[in-house]
């Protein structure tokens, strides 16, 4: 009887394990299908991409023989004698340029950005049409933008030269067009980052404002605090962690900005490059040994400088949970 027993247990039992088993061979396939691409695509496009710019940053193309010597450090001691010693490298031009979007990103288009998520956050007169002004560059293809931006400075029929021109301001249109004059073109990409990169950080900053909890804001204003203080003393620190992750985001500009100066004047203008920009001409060139060089040399200093800064600035405040 047991013996009987035993065995219709077994039959019972017997199609729950296969079931198990299907579930979990299933649950297997269905991760490793999610997974193949995400890991796939880092393989491929991260670490063999960085990878073999390591290898040609250590190589040199001999066009006499055809073949492609092993060189060392030596093309990075080349690059680097030449930022210093030669006036004509192209290098040097596009350096200043990157090295100005620091202060321009964190010291000018950041405070300026948290001024104005403030004031669409406590709805001063007019928020709704400042708000479509802001948020509308961050929801458009950056080509759009560029374009946009191209057809208002156009020296025929755009509009900011005929508003110049209505107020007698003539002299400062520049014969050659705001794009065309190579001393002009960068301060002129500088003012277009900072249009279309205003209405991204206020979507951010935005968020992290609404998100503080309404308490501490009325307990302040009951306190009668003002605006200003409101702002700098309760909103700013409550806020410092995105804060610090635009500050960081801006900070990474400087190494990896390139296709807005390429979109608006174009990879042949130098003086409107940038590191990033020089990057892509030279592999334009077919310099590929120069351009992985160049790309190395900014990544072992632009590693170090942004985890450190962010480090730094996660010390100033306290991390907050809201």
């Amino acid at each position: 009887m047991e013996q009987v027993q035993t065995a219709l247990d077994t039959e019972k039992t017997a199609p729950s394990i296969k079931k198990k088993k299907r579930l979990i061979t299933r649950r297997g396939v269905f991760i490793f299908l999610m997974l193949a691409y995400p890991i796939a695509q880092f393989l491929v496009f991260w670490l063999y991409v960085n990878i073999d710019t390591v290898r040609l940053s250590m190589t040199y193309f001999n066009t006499t023989t055809g073949n492609t010597d092993f060189v060392g450090f030596d093309n990075y001691r080349r690059e680097i004698t030449d930022i210093f010693n030669s006036p004509l490298n192209p290098l040097r031009p596009s350096l200043r340029n990157s090295l100005l979007l620091f202060p321009f990103n964190n010291f000018l288009l950041l405070p300026v950005s948290i001024i104005c998520a403030y004031i669409l956050y406590r709805k001063v007169f007019g928020y709704k049409a400042f708000r479509v002004i802001f948020f509308f560059p961050s929801i458009i293809s950056i080509v759009v933008l560029t374009m946009v931006y191209q057809f208002m400075l156009d020296s025929t029929f755009g509009p900011f030269n005929k508003v110049l021109a209505a107020v007698g301001l003539n002299g400062l249109i520049p014969p050659d067009g705001w794009l065309g004059d190579r001393t002009l073109v960068f301060p002129v990409v500088l003012v277009y980052c900072l249009w279309a990169g205003i209405g991204y950080n206020v979507v951010l900053l935005t968020g992290a404002i609404r998100r503080i909890p309404q308490e501490i804001i009325e307990s302040g204003r009951i306190d009668g605090i003002r605006m200003g203080q409101e702002l700098t003393r309760i909103v700013v620190p409550l806020i410092f962690p995105t804060i610090t992750t635009l500050f960081v985001i801006g900070t990474t500009s400087v190494f990896t900005l390139f296709l807005q100066p390429m979109l608006l004047a174009g990879v042949e203008n130098a003086q409107a490059s940038t590191v990033a920009l020089q990057i892509v001409l030279f592999t334009k060139g077919s310099d590929l040994e120069r351009a992985a060089t160049i790309g190395m040399m900014f990544s072992i200093v632009g590693i170090p400088v942004i985890f450190g800064i962010k480090t730094l600035l996660e010390k100033i405040t306290p991390q907050v949970e809201y």
